[in-house]
């Protein structure tokens, strides 16, 4: 919670014909724009009308052309998107684009005949100076595009190969790949089916298999429910990259992608990890807002970090909210050896009405979303009509109908208790809020939970507020080694 045209001229125009679009031509990097670079490629300047600056109907083989997306810029890796039996370039793989161009890659959709075309295509991109591009590129197949592409990672040269509802041809055997691959294929698909792709994929060596539950064939008519696959692909995308990952989707209530943002410090790990829950009143904020100051030092301590969104009033309640919290543990739980994360080494953290969150959450542990310690900025603990920070309006937000039994069900100094993880609060002593944090202390105390309560004397709420006051700039250092005692790295 936050406390606070002349028609002569018209009449000309109408008898000219239309202008003919400009063209427009690839970037090229200003490093290879000397002798020895490729003739730039040339494009429709409209693209492909689904990512903004890609480059449509680019002529790399009499009769074949593709899109491209390589801006410039830092120079990007690379993904050769195959499609499938079905469709061309504009069809039936589409959704990958938005998901490469999220995940930092530049990406080529040939139309082809037959894998030459696609070498061919591939020959195409990689002529030095044509595109901006690192030098990694993989290859992604959909349906029959699965078997080309898996074809030309066996010839070398690429870096991966991933599938998508890949369908191979009967009896085809499985060529060992000295890269990483990754198949993805739906659990009810009826065309290859998913334990033999399994099996395939094992036989490829370095492969991942990931199953979607109950989709089927077709990768374009998967619902929202078996859309998972998005993250085992950027994760596969991303390798080990490290530092800021974006908008990962940890859950899909209704449908609805919540996400979060993540940073990974370098190095072998694993490393303990703080889940943060941002503040507003329940009705307002997001992954980036009000808790940012916390990303550096976090970041600087090599703990890895994961803000979260969650549904916010009034089209939820609290309780829903309390499940997406844990929601994210769960998913940064299941997914530690792909975060390089310490599954036993978890923090969760808010900060005013997530305060609740976080304590509540700790205070009713549930199966896979155990955590090791507790951080709250001036929360709220106690829920109650008479209550600085829960008047009735705000109740009857939160929970629609209520009664005090209910108050005490979600007020997390009633629901304390001995055996919860430790807890450290802070709390400006010019805060509203100052007196629930102390009797949330004095309850952890005749609890005998482990906890530290720091005061910032003459602070307000909200560390935003604390941004710029040297005597209160201790409150960062304090967390990183609360964290590093607590969590013990």
């Amino acid at each position: 919670m936050r406390l606070g045209c002349a028609a002569a001229l018209l009449a000309a125009s109408a008898c000219q014909p239309p202008a003919a679009p400009p063209i427009r031509t690839a970037p090229r990097p200003r490093a290879v724009a000397q002798g020895g670079a490729c003739p730039p490629a040339v494009g429709d300047p409209e693209g492909n009308y689904i990512i903004p600056g890609s480059l449509g109907g680019i002529v790399y083989r009499e009769g074949l052309a593709l899109d491209a997306y390589a801006p410039a810029g830092e120079p990007r890796p690379a993904a050769v998107v195959i499609h499938g039996s079905q469709g061309d370039r504009r069809g039936f793989v589409t959704r990958l684009y938005e998901q490469l161009t999220r995940a930092g890659y530049a990406w080529f959709a040939p139309e082809y005949r037959d894998a030459e075309d696609v070498a061919e295509a591939l020959r195409f991109i990689r002529c030095p100076g044509r595109f901006n591009l690192s030098g990694r590129v993989v290859l992604i197949g959909e349906d029959t595009g699965a078997g080309i592409a898996l074809d030309l990672a066996a010839r070398g040269g690429i870096a991966g190969v991933a599938t998508v509802g890949a369908k191979l041809a009967e009896g085809r055997r499985a060529a060992r790949l000295e890269v990483p691959a990754l198949m993805i294929q739906g659990s009810e698909d009826d065309e290859w089916p998913a334990p033999a792709a399994e099996a395939f994929c094992r036989e490829l060596g370095r492969c991942t298999f990931y199953a979607e539950r109950g989709a089927g064939h077709t990768f374009e008519n998967w619902l929202p429910a078996q859309w998972d696959h998005r993250e085992e692909l950027d994760a596969w995308l991303r390798a080990d990259r490290r530092g800021l990952w974006k908008n990962i989707a940890y859950d899909r209530p209704g449908g609805r992608d919540l996400l979060m943002d993540a940073y990974l410090p370098e190095g072998p790990g694993p490393f303990p990890a703080v889940i943060l829950a941002h503040g507003g009143g329940w009705e307002g904020g997001d992954k980036v807002t009000y808790l940012s100051p916390l990303f550096e030092p976090l970041a600087r301590a090599k703990i890895a970090w994961f803000s979260i969104d969650y549904r916010l009033l009034p089209y939820v309640h609290n309780q829903e909210q309390l499940d997406d919290l844990r929601a994210a543990i769960r998913y940064v739980r299941r997914h530690a050896r792909r975060y390089h994360v310490d599954p036993d080494r978890i923090a969760i953290l808010g900060e005013s009405a997530s305060g609740q969150l976080v304590t509540q959450v700790a205070a009713e542990p549930c199966p896979g979303c155990e955590v090791q310690a507790v951080v709250s900025f001036y929360g709220v603990y106690k829920l109650g009509p008479s209550e600085v920070a829960t008047p009735k309006a705000r109740l009857d937000a939160l929970f629609g109908s209520w009664t005090p039994e209910t108050l005490r069900r979600y007020s997390p100094i009633q629901k304390a208790h001995a055996g919860m993880p430790p807890v450290l609060l802070l709390q400006g002593t010019e805060d509203k809020l100052l007196e629930g944090t102390e009797a949330y202390a004095a309850r952890l105390a005749e609890l005998g939970v482990a906890h530290e309560l720091v005061l910032l004397k003459g602070a307000p709420h909200g560390m935003e507020n604390w941004a710029g006051r040297p005597e209160w700039a201790f409150w960062k250092a304090k967390v990183v080694d609360w964290l590093r005692a607590t969590l013990r790295f």
